[in-house]
């Protein structure tokens, strides 16, 4: 009992705004100082940090629980993310698509980012109420110098991102081969396309015949455009 009585308590800042206000007044005060002078920018309607490239756009944004309250429960996460508008131009345009496929490239929330640093991040959620408001948002800062620049940095070259992609050949097969032929670089895409094509050819065989299946809807027509531009350029060498 005596050790609880002083035991001191964590530091709350801005606990007098609305739980909404305090997360985004925390972010920008705190990540601000070390995005601007990278050239990131505050978008305050959609919560994040942008930053413009040559080719790749890196964000980080946040979002708040769905049941905060007040000073009871004021909890958020973060999510990093690589997008790229020129890139889903050029792949409706060049495969002929009816509609973007969006401008996602690669990212996802911090609790799969590389690197990222767990210490305040309780089941995917930091929690205002329950830690020191200062150690948890230095700790934000650190995480974003080191794992949130690193991962910023596999984009700012095609080469770059493919080397990242790579990780996830099967996911990413798509847009490695996509990132080749941008760069005109047509034996590497069909090598890798080669060595990568099994899984669809499997999942073709188990779900090809189901137009409802989850490969049929997703995944079949990206892989197959893909396919006939390869065999085209294979066709012409001959």
């Amino acid at each position: 009992m005596k050790s609880n009585l002083f035991k001191k308590k964590p530091i709350h800042l801005y606990d007098d705004l609305k739980p909404g206000a305090r997360i985004d007044k925390l972010l920008v005060d705190f990540l601000a100082a070390i995005l601007e002078p990278e050239g990131f920018k505050y978008l305050k309607s959609k919560r994040e940090f942008k930053k413009r490239g040559e080719f790749f756009d890196f964000h980080l944004g946040w979002r708040g629980r769905k049941y905060n309250e007040g000073k009871r429960t004021v909890k958020f996460d973060i999510s990093i993310n690589s997008f790229s508008p020129k890139y889903r131009k050029w792949e409706t345009q060049y495969y002929q698509l009816n509609e973007n496929w969006g401008n996602a490239v690669d990212g996802t929330r911090v609790d799969y980012i590389d690197g990222w640093d767990k210490e305040y991040y309780d089941l995917g959620w930091y929690d205002l109420v329950k830690y020191d408001n200062i150690k948890l948002m230095e700790k934000v800062v650190e995480n974003t110098k080191v794992a949130g620049f690193t991962f910023f940095q596999n984009y700012t070259s095609l080469d770059s991102a493919i080397t990242k992609l790579k990780k996830y050949p099967i996911a990413n097969l798509e847009k490695i081969v996509d990132f080749y032929i941008l760069q005109d670089k047509w034996k590497e895409a069909f090598e890798f396309f080669e060595e990568n094509k099994g899984w669809h050819e499997e999942e073709e065989k188990l779900e090809g015949s189901d137009p409802n299946s989850q490969y049929s809807m997703n995944r079949r027509m990206p892989f197959e455009k893909r396919k006939d531009k390869l065999n085209n350029w294979l066709q012409q060498r001959i």
